[in-house]
């Protein structure tokens, strides 16, 4: 895509133009020595090329007037002898930005199985722990039955106090290991789930969410998948 990069005639603010396509960028107005037709981009995937259109009207990168030189986003592109800034933003507005979220898959993927897991065990103990209270139900009806003289009685509610107690000493010691463990799962996923382009985290949304909406709420990048 060729883009052309001056100063609107009208407004006297930036202006990107490509084909019939026309944007006008920011508020302020722009230096008289920025052009109406002061430079263009030739915007290729991931590969950007400047060019100068008018041998008096400057352009610079990197603080050197240049005619053609291939640029980075990490370059700083000033127009005209006023030098005026170029803000790469208006590029993004003009052509939405594109971010492979194909690496996320495995990111959500990890997080919410390893969610479930976390889940899973939690209920699993829960679950033993009400065995105790079962055992003890038992013993009680075998108390009952049998007027405290069984030996089954003694056996099952001697059983049940040492199940319980050793639950209570379990629970007691893996307290704060799963909320320990959950925390570090969701920092983690803070960390890693981000949008590509802009780095913003995106939350919560599961990664066919991502692919539905098809772009970063944020920077508006256009998501590949």
């Amino acid at each position: 895509m060729e883009i052309l990069i001056g100063r609107d005639a009208d407004t006297s603010r930036l202006k990107l133009t490509s084909g019939k396509k026309g944007v006008l960028y920011g508020t302020e107005q722009i230096p008289a020595s920025v052009r109406p037709e002061h430079c263009k981009l030739l915007v290729t995937g991931d590969k950007i090329r400047l060019q100068n259109l008018d041998v008096n009207a400057y352009t610079f990168v990197n603080g050197r007037a240049v005619e053609v030189k291939t640029l980075s986003r990490q370059d700083t592109i000033a127009l005209g002898t006023d030098r005026y800034p170029f803000d790469w933003r208006a590029l993004d507005e003009f052509i939405p930005p594109v971010a492979d979220i194909r690496p996320l898959k495995e990111v959500w993927d990890h997080y919410e199985s390893e969610g479930l897991r976390l889940q899973i065990a939690e209920r699993k103990f829960n679950s033993l722990r009400s065995a105790t209270g079962l055992i003890t139900m038992v013993a009680i009806v075998l108390s009952i039955a049998t007027g405290g003289r069984s030996q089954w009685y003694f056996l099952l509610y001697g059983l049940a106090i040492v199940i319980s107690v050793a639950f209570f000493a379990k629970a007691y010691l893996d307290s704060s290991k799963i909320p320990q463990k959950r925390q570090q799962l969701n920092r983690q996923f803070q960390r890693d789930y981000v949008c590509p382009h802009c780095g913003h985290s995106l939350g919560s949304q599961s990664y066919e969410i991502l692919v539905q909406n098809g772009y970063c709420p944020y920077c508006k990048a256009k998501f590949i998948h």
